[in-house]
């Protein structure tokens, strides 16, 4: 008997073992239950037909367009990376003091305005 999963196996210790996320709203996710069809709404590769969602089988779904999981993650729509933050627009350099500027900067003009 073979007990090896498929694919690799995340680090012991991994914080995001076996994470699954959603990349856009408005989908929800949801169990196969039952006998009644339902097929996936996506061709797999290498397939000319729509295939059946299995008993017990979780899929994603938004009105009545459904996906099996493997489908939606190659759609993009599910993956097991979390969303990153965004890069900084633009990094500040403290020690910027000493170098030059792309201002010119002058001292006021004096008979201005005095208050």
């Amino acid at each position: 008997m073979n007990t090896e999963s498929e694919g690799t196996q995340p680090a012991d210790g991994d914080p995001n073992l076996r994470r699954l996320f959603l990349r856009e709203s408005g989908w929800h996710v949801a169990q196969k239950t039952g006998s009644e069809r339902s097929h996936c709404f996506t061709m797999a590769p290498g397939q000319d037909f729509y295939h059946r969602l299995q008993d017990g089988e979780i899929y994603i779904y938004r009105g009545n367009e459904r996906l099996c999981a493997a489908c939606a993650e190659r759609r993009g729509l599910l993956t097991h990376e979390a969303k990153t933050l965004r890069e900084p627009l633009e990094t500040l350099d403290i020690d910027a003091r000493d170098l030059p500027s792309e201002f010119d900067l002058k001292a006021p003009e004096s008979g201005g305005l005095k208050f």
